[in-house]
């Protein structure tokens, strides 16, 4: 669920509508197939990560997400796993008419609720506001000022906690339909994340570009991170998506192989 809630859990760092900004809304949602490049009547994605060790051997699996969609190819629910396949998280998304999230809940192992994120729409693809809500049930921010482009992707936002003061904004970048990095700045517009991401001729992800910048709260002294990934792809189905892909890290080391189980509509 990666990417993919990528889909949602990076996209949904979003959510309230900025007209004048925001490109004209569509009248349906762009299907999470599209945006994560899977093609066929994908029922449902597996994905089993294995790490590679520093002497190169591949460990044993020690996650296993599996995402469900329906026939319009949007999600409608995700459980992460560990390798055991004892529950982490669990995921439920509820949607409009159009194909639009209304709402998007995360439980634990024992069905206990975590954090839920509730939209409001203006019209289809224009979101009116997003509220965050912990574990308990209380609003712990929300989301406003966004924008989009012309394939109703949020492009940008501002989150704010409960008080109304501003704790965060970010920016999306894509091509087409497809997620290819962001920016975020914390309360007084100071850039704490970046991303790029490069997609191959299949626009499968190549490379992702991390910058993570902190400050320390004492010294005030600002520190930098840095991380550059590349991913090759190892097997494909017959309708093209990838089943293996090598996850590689800035010295060109293996780290981890993921496999995917895709299972088509009949």
């Amino acid at each position: 669920m990666r990417i993919i809630l990528l889909s949602l859990a990076v996209s949904l760092l979003m959510i309230a509508c900025n007209q004048k900004e925001s490109a004209p809304s569509v009248s349906k949602a762009v299907s999470d197939l599209a945006t994560e490049n899977l093609k066929g009547n994908v029922a449902q994605v597996e994905t089993d990560s294995y790490p590679i060790d520093s002497t190169g051997k591949t460990d044993p699996l020690d996650e296993k997400d599996i995402d469900k969609f329906d026939s319009s190819g949007n999600t409608v629910s995700g459980v992460s796993m560990n390798g055991k396949d004892s529950i982490k998280s669990q995921t439920t998304l509820q949607r409009d008419a159009n194909g639009f999230v209304t709402n998007y809940q995360t439980t634990g192992a024992n069905n206990e609720k975590k954090s839920s994120l509730s939209i409001e729409y203006d019209s289809p693809g224009k979101p009116k506001i997003a509220k965050s809500y912990d574990s308990t049930g209380k609003m712990d921010s929300y989301y406003s000022d966004i924008t989009s482009n012309k394939f109703s992707m949020v492009t940008g936002a501002k989150q704010y906690h409960p008080d109304s003061t501003l704790k965060m904004s970010f920016a999306n970048d894509f091509d087409s339909v497809y997620f290819v990095g962001d920016v975020s700045k914390d309360s007084v517009g100071k850039i704490t994340y970046t991303s790029k991401l490069v997609l191959n001729d299949k626009k499968d992800a190549a490379k992702v570009d991390e910058t993570i910048i902190t400050t320390d709260p004492k010294t005030k002294k600002e520190s930098t991170k840095n991380t550059i990934t590349t991913y090759t792809y190892d097997g494909w189905d017959d309708h093209g998506n990838w089943t293996q892909q090598t996850t590689f890290n800035e010295k060109g080391k293996p780290t981890k192989i993921v496999k995917r189980i895709i299972t088509y509509r009949q």
